[in-house]
């Protein structure tokens, strides 16, 4: 967390805040200790007496981070840059941070574009916003794709109902002796079987055959 390190070096000079400057350093001391739901604590515990004391409420955002609560690292980030102090810009990097890793790509965008407008070589808003925006046209990208495919998908399976609809309409047709072409198709059939039984009867029988014989089929 950027510029965390250094946070419990913060203090005032004058008497009235002494006991605010102690409990920085020790806030400051449990968050290098890595003791991060100590510090988160202590950094409330002075947010409660001191709430427009920027450092408790950067430190309170990072502690929170770490410990993977980022709806209250928002808060206390988005509280941070708000406040007068020299972290605005740094508490509006990291909530850009706590967004991000809360899914929320397009509050996070806001955030870094804020911290490269105050601190324009800021290389790692930009690397971090680059990154962002690339993601975001990867995820544009695909959903274009995703959308072909399934225009294609819809296309191909309309052109396969047709094709059932039509194979459907044909087996129909040949199982129903009403309809007038079918009718036609057994009109012609029965009389070429009649045609052929005529002329089965026909046909001579061969010479000196016995009488009685079968009469010879010659197709």
């Amino acid at each position: 967390m950027r510029k965390l390190a250094c946070l419990f070096l913060l203090c005032t000079t004058t008497a009235a805040f002494a006991g605010v400057r102690a409990d920085l350093r020790q806030g400051g001391k449990l968050y290098q200790d890595k003791k991060y739901g100590q510090a988160l604590s202590k950094y409330n515990e002075i947010l409660q007496n001191s709430p427009e004391n920027q450092p408790a409420a950067f430190g309170a955002g990072a502690a929170a981070y770490y410990l993977k609560d980022y709806q209250s690292a928002q808060k206390d980030f988005e509280q941070a840059a708000q406040l007068e102090g020299k972290l605005e810009q740094d508490a509006l990097f990291n909530l850009g941070n706590a967004y991000y890793r809360a899914g929320n790509s397009e509050k996070a965008e806001e955030a870094y574009r804020q911290a490269i407008v105050l601190n324009p070589k800021d290389k790692e808003a930009i690397h971090n916003l680059q990154l962002l925006l690339q993601q975001k046209q990867n995820q544009q990208n695909q959903n274009n794709q995703n959308q072909q495919n399934q225009d294609q998908n819809s296309s191909n399976q309309s052109q396969q109902n047709q094709q059932a609809q039509a194979l459907s309409q044909d087996q129909q047709n040949q199982q129903n002796p009403s309809d007038p072409q079918n009718q036609m198709k057994k009109d012609d059939a029965d009389r070429v079987m009649q045609m052929a039984r005529e002329n089965e009867h026909k046909k001579p029988t061969q010479s000196g055959a016995a009488q009685g014989s079968t009469v010879e089929k010659d197709w």
